[in-house]
């Protein structure tokens, strides 16, 4: 029977071991638990980082969007200035094409084919 006492004796001993290596892995168990709860605190804060600027983004995106709708209203206003200026040119030239057709010509007496002299006048009712 000395062998079975030694047995269980040896066994007693692992066994003591054992729980005692068990219970230093709980103990550091517990001690990264604690030094990792930051951890968790930081990636909730990281995402919420990361949330954050996806939506920044976001509104850079529709700034753009915006940026450009504005930039094609100016384009367009431009043409309509463009276009308005030259009817306006166009329609002064042909008024003052039509007023210098209605003008006369008057003759002083004086050396008529030299000096001659333009009277614009407004027409006669």
């Amino acid at each position: 029977m000395s062998d079975l006492t030694n047995k269980d004796a040896e066994q007693d001993s692992k066994l003591a071991v054992l729980e005692s290596k068990i219970e230093s892995f709980r103990e550091r168990i517990h001690a990264l638990e604690a030094e990792t709860s930051s951890v968790s605190v930081i990636n909730s804060t990281l995402e919420n980082t990361n949330r954050r600027i996806e939506l920044v983004h976001q509104r850079i995106d529709r700034t753009d969007e915006k940026l450009n709708e504005l930039r094609e209203r100016i384009r367009k206003t431009e043409m309509w200035i463009a276009g308005a200026g030259a009817i306006i040119a166009a329609a002064t030239t042909i008024i003052g094409i039509a007023v210098s057709v209605e003008s006369q010509e008057i003759n002083y007496g004086r050396n008529v084919t030299t000096k001659q002299e333009v009277l614009l006048q407004l027409p006669r009712n």
